[in-house]
């Protein structure tokens, strides 16, 4: 093999190392944030909301996004991540750990109401 593809060879296996490196959250004080495309392409965590007083309750805005948007949404509140999706919304301390649920089914039900009924009043 000649020295130009190792070279190519060593830069590929780079790349997918870099890709392959686990979502680390923000761990500001309060502040709900959320996962948005950056100027480079890549995804960067955005300040959403300053003084948030829990994981659970910036859960309910990145399902606000998501029922607003009609897409999946991750977010990070004090080294947490957030991730909503159709089937659930879930939270864990990096991308490779395992998820737990925020919310039982019944909870995001009613929590999806009332949601949309203040969505409909913003909307007149």
């Amino acid at each position: 093999m000649t020295m130009r593809g190792v070279l190519i060879g060593a830069a590929g296996l780079l790349a997918l190392a870099a890709c392959d490196r686990p979502l680390r959250p923000p761990t500001h004080t309060g502040v709900c944030w959320r996962l948005a495309p950056a100027m480079n392409g890549a995804q960067d965590f955005k300040p959403m909301t300053n003084s948030v007083e829990s994981l659970q309750a910036c859960a309910v805005q990145l399902e606000g996004l998501r029922l607003k948007h009609g897409v999946p949404m991750t977010g990070a509140y004090q080294g947490q991540l957030i991730f909503v999706t159709d089937q659930e919304i879930s939270a864990a301390a990096s991308s490779k750990a395992r998820r737990y649920p925020l919310f039982t089914p019944e909870q995001r039900a009613e929590m999806d109401a009332g949601l949309e009924r203040l969505m409909a009043q913003e909307g007149r």
